[in-house]
């Protein structure tokens, strides 16, 4: 029972996040979105964890493209633990 609740647990958030970077992400949100976390690029006192986030704004800055690919592919890994842990509780 636990791995069923894991998995669902993670597989119905990652379907809706793929669903809703696939059909919600458009050019228009990302533009409001880049403008929103522009100051993120001149922070000098980001700690380490906030250097991760620097780097997206940089690559997420350049290309809307990139941008939802990375996305698209982010929400891969929920969906995969999920069908994974639904995998082992049925076999």
């Amino acid at each position: 029972m636990d791995a069923l609740v894991v998995g669902l647990l993670f597989l119905i958030p990652g379907i809706i996040f793929f669903i809703w970077v696939l059909l919600k992400y458009t050019e228009e949100a990302h533009l409001k979105e880049v403008k929103k976390w522009k100051w993120i690029r001149d922070d000098t006192y980001a700690s380490w964890a906030e250097q991760d986030m620097i780097l997206f704004h940089k690559i997420a800055s350049k290309s809307y493209i990139l941008t939802k690919i990375i996305l698209l592919l982010l929400s891969l890994i929920p969906v995969v633990i999920g069908a994974f842990a639904i995998w082992v509780y049925f076999s």
